[in-house]
């Protein structure tokens, strides 16, 4: 469950000074009083997210009985815009923790074109035709039961792009094979390469999509990213270290908490209406290592 008051946290360090309390210094950060005065001195939970060799790190403050009354009061005044943001992002969080948690180097991403351009309810029967058919084989070869990930883009008159598919899947049968499978235009299937950021980028890539439309589909066999809550992980002490020092601490910071993973990105967040810090960590398991802690 993500958490509620995440939309209120939507100013950065390095943003406008009139939005925020305190003196900026040239580097674009927060000097010391008003750092401290915006973490809070209340405790903060930590949220990880194991996903296949990727870990992410939620930090949040824990308000109080006042706190949360003033919370909630200030959510209040968040822009529909803004909340419908905040949910695509999620989505597009949760589609890049099930890509790195369920498929590698050894599986495929197809990209499905057509000759003539579908409807997109058509589309829609086409790609579910071909699933079926790919599963058979699969059975057929005793192979693993068939992991995917797709999304439809394009619409139905071509104002914007013509209709088209992407979609992780699992590797296994040959690439020519599925291309043939595919006998409604241009197929091209190319295996994954996850970086130091996994599969983030072209995860995030094939979620572009229509208004009013399903973002991605999914198989119900992927395995799901194991969660995990803490009170105690993470101090205040440590989370105004962060927002102090923010671009230098992070990386000691996360590695120290997480040994065996390497650090590779965070965002820090701040609000207008209420104190704390939110504090997203981005961690990939060093190559070789065990599963940590």
């Amino acid at each position: 469950m993500s958490w509620e008051f995440e939309a209120l946290f939507d100013r950065e360090p390095g943003g406008s000074a009139s939005l925020l309390d305190g003196e900026w210094g040239t580097d674009g950060f927060w000097r010391d009083i008003p750092t401290r005065i915006r973490v809070g001195s209340m405790g903060y939970r930590t949220r990880t997210i194991k996903a296949g060799p990727r870990l992410e790190v939620e930090i949040y403050p824990l308000f109080g009985r006042e706190d949360v009354g003033r919370a909630r009061a200030a959510k209040q005044n968040v822009t529909p815009e803004a909340v419908q943001r905040l949910n695509e992002e999620r989505s597009r969080r949760r589609l890049v923790q099930l890509a790195d948690a369920n498929f590698g180097e050894q599986d495929i991403h197809l990209t499905l074109t057509y000759r003539q351009a579908p409807k997109y309810e058509q589309a829609q029967r086409d790609v579910k035709n071909f699933l079926r058919t790919v599963k058979r084989k699969r059975e057929q070869r005793g192979m693993s039961p068939l992991k995917y990930i797709y999304t439809i883009e394009g619409d139905d008159d071509g104002t914007r792009e013509r209709i088209h598919v992407h979609m992780l899947m699992s590797g296994g049968i040959d690439r020519e094979e599925l291309e043939q499978i595919w006998a409604r235009g241009y197929a091209n299937a190319d295996r994954l390469q996850p970086n130091e950021n996994g599969l983030e980028a072209i995860a995030r890539y094939i979620t572009k999509q229509q208004k009013n439309r399903r973002k991605w589909c999914r198989s119900r066999n992927l395995k799901q990213p194991k969660q995990r809550t803490s009170d105690s992980k993470v101090s205040n002490a440590r989370v105004r270290r962060l927002a102090m020092d923010f671009p230098n601490e992070a990386k000691e910071i996360m590695e120290k908490l997480y040994p065996g993973y390497t650090h590779v990105k965070t965002t820090l967040r701040y609000s207008d209406a209420v104190d704390g810090a939110y504090i997203r960590c981005v961690m990939r398991k060093q190559p070789g290592r065990g599963p940590g802690r």
